[in-house]
């Protein structure tokens, strides 16, 4: 599977979103909520002026024309995210594995990290689990204890029978969203100089 070509990097990119929960407001004005465990997040990516005679900027729209055209998926790093495109903010360390196998909900148990770490994972770093496609974020800060275990809150949730393997690996760093192209916006006039202006992609993390 390729990567999406980030030679030409944007200027400007939203930061992931994901679905929303169930929302029904009464008429009295009385609010009901309730969860949506629904996955895939959306965001927007915005790129500078573009020279059209560029080698990258060819390949990038003919990148971003045949994915939306076919409905293909590519792997990309998010450059707003911590432990995927930026540093992620916990100290980590060790070799971080799922701990146990039919693991669901929003506490992932992991084992293998090295003892004793205040703040092994922070919330808001991104994690992968081999075997899942999906990325997943933390949201609460984790410590491992004296054994090198640490239950991390983590969301979207894991869903039932979606489940990772015991012992499967978890990446930290690096961490790559599996992406297709919902829209893209159509090239405006490049004028008489040949410049590309305002062009953005919609993406949609596939899971």
């Amino acid at each position: 599977m390729a990567d999406f070509p980030r030679t030409m990097k944007p200027a400007s990119q939203t930061v992931p979103h994901v679905p929303g929960g169930l929302v029904s407001i009464g008429r009295t004005g009385k609010v009901q909520l309730r969860s949506e465990v629904s996955a895939g997040r959306v965001w927007q990516e915005f790129w500078p002026v573009l020279s059209a005679g560029s080698a990258d900027v060819q390949a990038l729209i003919t990148f971003v024309e045949k994915s939306y055209n076919l409905g293909e998926t590519f792997d990309l790093v998010h450059y707003l995210l911590p432990g995927s495109g930026k540093t992620p903010n916990g100290a980590g360390g060790g070799t971080p594995l799922v701990d146990g196998a039919s693991q669901a909900g929003s506490t992932l148990n992991t084992k293998g990290w090295t003892i004793n770490i205040t703040g092994v994972v922070k919330a808001g770093d991104c994690i992968k689990i081999a075997g899942l496609n999906q990325l997943f974020r933390v949201t609460a800060d984790a410590n491992s204890g004296g054994t090198g275990l640490a239950a991390v809150s983590i969301n979207p949730p894991i869903l039932a029978g979606a489940s990772p393997a015991d012992s499967a690996a978890i990446t930290r760093t690096g961490c790559k969203l599996r992406a297709f192209v919902l829209e893209y916006s159509p090239l405006p006039a490049a004028g008489p100089d040949e410049y590309i202006a305002g062009f953005s992609v919609t993406f949609r993390e596939a899971v």
